[in-house]
């Protein structure tokens, strides 16, 4: 008797088993990205627009990075993802959220399209897809699902602020620098007045409007240390001490390049400010990143020096 046929017969239904749990998988990971392919698509007009959310094209590479290391440390396995992904498959419950999830987001899409400046469209459409994640990843990893709240938080920063929300935010800001810098430049000796959004310096007009409120920078640098936070994987205390930071940082640079255009405005009366003024925002924003980055490392290094400590501690004598 010729004993090959039996090996055969023994390993075909585990390959079966291999192929159906591969599309399976693969059927989940495109669904997700397709997901997520729409409401970038739907952002990136926003993002086009050279106003205040550029930094989102930046969420195309950080989220599936954040994403995909937070799913190898939760992976349940091949077994186990097969065998909730079949559940998946035939819950009547979760297959008609997923269904209408899907017809909102088609309904959105549409007002989109007719006018990709409305924003409660946006800010919808990306919660729905937020929430739609949430329920399917909870229904395959459970309470390990709280370890990408990163990942969403990165998305929330991408999507644009309601309009009324985000001029009350422009004015609070210019309000702020120009108190600040009026406050900086009169003690310097430099006699200043202001009227409005206006400051007078020698009879000459400086308008301080939205470009110098901060609110790129502000924004921005919230972008910014709170992805630095996530690639170190910084505690929370030092989480927020980076975003507390970086708030600080973007105003207090910005405050400098208007105390710098003032300054500057009152020595050379007849000079093109549009120049001076665009590259005071370039270096602004690249010093605001640097001290960033700065201070993340510096939270880093604490963090990394008290794991150590406690580490002692705990260690037997």
């Amino acid at each position: 008797m010729n004993p090959s046929p039996l090996p055969e017969r023994a390993t075909g239904p585990k390959n079966d088993w291999r192929a159906v749990a591969g599309t399976k998988a693969f059927a989940f990971w495109a669904f997700l990205a397709l997901l997520y392919f729409q409401l970038a698509l739907s952002l990136m007009p926003t993002w086009s627009d050279g106003t205040y959310y550029d930094y989102g094209w930046l969420a195309l590479f950080v989220v599936p990075f954040f994403f995909l290391t937070r799913w190898r440390e939760t992976d349940p396995g091949a077994a186990e993802l097969d065998e909730r992904l079949r559940r998946l498959a035939i819950s009547l419950p979760i297959m008609g959220l997923v269904v209408g999830c899907l017809l909102l987001i088609t309904l959105l899409r549409m007002a989109q399209w007719a006018d990709s400046s409305w924003r409660p469209p946006l800010v919808f459409h990306g919660l729905i897809v937020l929430g739609l994640t949430t329920v399917l990843l909870f229904r395959i990893q459970g309470r390990s699902i709280a370890a990408y709240w990163g990942c969403a938080v990165v998305v929330l920063l991408v999507i644009p602020l309601p309009m009324k929300f985000e001029f009350s935010l422009i004015h609070w800001l210019t309000e702020g620098v120009m108190e600040f810098a009026l406050f900086v430049n009169r003690m310097l000796g430099l006699p200043l007045a202001s009227q409005g959004e206006t400051i007078f310096a020698n009879g000459i007009p400086l308008q301080v409007s939205d470009g110098c409120s901060g609110i790129r920078s502000f924004q921005s640098g919230i972008f910014a240390g709170f992805v630095l936070g996530e690639f170190l994987r910084l505690s929370l205390p030092s989480r927020l001490v980076l975003l507390l930071s970086g708030f600080g940082i973007a105003f207090l640079m910005n405050g400098c390049r208007v105390i710098y255009l003032v300054r500057h405005a009152v020595a050379h009366p007849g000079a093109d400010l549009e120049k001076v003024h665009d590259m005071s925002g370039y270096v602004s924003l690249t010093t605001t990143f640097l001290l960033i980055a700065a201070t993340g490392w510096l939270l880093a290094r604490i963090d990394e020096r008290l794991k150590e400590s406690d580490a002692n501690h705990l260690a037997p004598s």
